[in-house]
């Protein structure tokens, strides 16, 4: 098998299952060897946040001496970008290999009539590359929920965390906060620990404190009230944690609860005997890189790439572009339908002088002319363009030094368009 009907076999299963089930991924497993059995994870749900705590724990760990597996979903740059050790993404051929002998297991439970989905057979490559690498951690992030989600049938995780929990997905995690946590907390086993982010609704941290005291497990939330902001601006800040001062290159204040999130993991993997230094920490933070997350691809003019597509993100990324932005700023955003785009376009579109409506390069995509109608409730010059590489090189062009343009709303587009920005005039990266 070669690296692209790898990719294509992949892409030929489904995204869902009609039953939410972590079945048939068992199977798959068994017929594997059971892998996740031979995996000390970590294992990471939520709803945002999920990625950037994933690089920043696994860059930590890395730095520590642990060679450590890391599981993404979904991908901005390419597909192999999903699993990486060390930093570095799987082989293509390596890929082609595994995915092969995922493949031949798959088709013999196919014909049995066991159903499997496009996540279920990828989480399953990463998790037998990780076991034959005979990784010393993996960092697993759910690609949804947690309770059913492929990456929660590693028997015992070293430790659980969930992210900042939000409204999002809610036609299959449920439409309150209280159902989705509930289906988040389905990550944890009894007797463990669970680790949360700072700054959780009430309605979530209710909820997982009673799953924990169902399960007798502990809770902790992430070094909560222990930072300070030594310096920042568009492109990262400086934050003094007890005595550790960390400097980190994602921007945006929502890293902070991220960043809080991983300084209490590290202090909870140092009890469990796990040798981690504070220099450790202090220059895995530092070498933590994540497209797309309020990415800075250009100094002057700014412009910001970023993967906001719900509202708890929307939110974020709003405060962001208040705070760091010039007043003269354009957003360039395409979104899926099946997100709350009513919604994000409230939080964002008041925020813009421009607002420019493009497509996303995916069948599930809001039409430009529908979320343009929605941006106009909230931002008097608004346009919908039906080509997003040709809108965004015309806004490209006409930008000036002092103004400021952001592009969000899907992930789908930011992979689509990050080549672009990686090679405009004003990215930090040009040599």
């Amino acid at each position: 098998m070669e690296y692209e009907e790898s990719l294509e076999y992949i892409a030929n299963f489904p995204r869902f299952k009609k039953e939410p089930s972590l079945e048939e991924m068992k199977k798959l497993l068994e017929r594997l060897g059971n892998p996740q059995e031979k995996l000390r994870s970590i294992n990471i749900s939520g709803t945002n946040g999920k990625g950037s705590t994933v690089a920043m724990l696994a860059s930590v760990l890395s730095t520590a001496g642990y060679k450590t597996g890391r599981y993404i979903s979904p991908y901005v740059l390419e597909f192999r970008e999903r699993m990486m050790i060390n930093g570095k993404m799987i082989g293509k051929k390596r890929l082609a290999k595994i995915v092969e002998a995922v493949k031949k297991e798959a088709d013999a439970l196919l014909e049995q009539g066991t159903m499997l989905n496009a996540f279920e057979i990828t989480t399953a490559c990463a998790m037998l590359w990780f076991a034959e690498e005979n990784c010393d951690f993996v960092v697993l992030e759910a690609g949804m929920g947690g309770r059913f989600d492929a990456t929660n049938t590693v028997p015992e995780p070293v430790l659980q965390i969930i992210t900042a929990v939000g409204l999002d997905h809610t036609e299959i995690l449920g439409d309150t906060l209280a159902k989705i946590t509930e289906e988040k907390c389905g990550i944890l086993r009894p007797g463990c620990t669970l680790l949360t982010s700072p700054g959780q609704e009430q309605e979530v941290l209710t909820t997982m404190l009673n799953k924990c005291a169902e399960l007798d497990a502990t809770f902790v939330t992430g070094a909560a009230g222990k930072a300070k902001i030594v310096s920042e601006d568009v492109s990262g800040m400086d934050i003094l944690v007890g005595k550790t001062e960390l400097s980190l290159s994602l921007g945006g204040k929502h890293q902070i609860n991220n960043l809080l999130t991983v300084y209490s993991a590290v202090s909870i993997l140092r009890e469990k005997h796990f040798v981690i230094k504070d220099e450790h920490l202090v220059e895995g933070i530092a070498a933590t890189r994540f497209p797309a997350r309020f990415e800075l691809c250009s100094k002057e003019p700014i412009v910001i790439l970023d993967g906001a597509h719900n509202p708890q993100a929307a939110k974020a990324l709003a405060v962001n572009v208040r705070e760091f932005l010039p007043e003269k700023r354009t957003l360039l955003c395409g979104m899926m339908a099946d997100k709350d785009c009513e919604t994000v376009m409230a939080e964002l579109a008041p925020c813009f002088e421009h607002v420019i409506t493009v497509p996303v390069q995916n069948p599930r995509m809001v039409a430009p002319e529908k979320l343009a109608e929605m941006a106009s409730k909230y931002c008097r010059n608004v346009e919908a363009k039906e080509n997003a590489k040709e809108a965004l090189a015309e806004t490209l062009e006409n930008l000036k030094d002092d103004e400021a343009l952001v592009v969000a709303g899907s992930l789908y587009l930011a992979s689509e368009l990050r080549p672009m920005l990686m090679k405009f005039k004003g990215n930090p990266n040009q040599k």
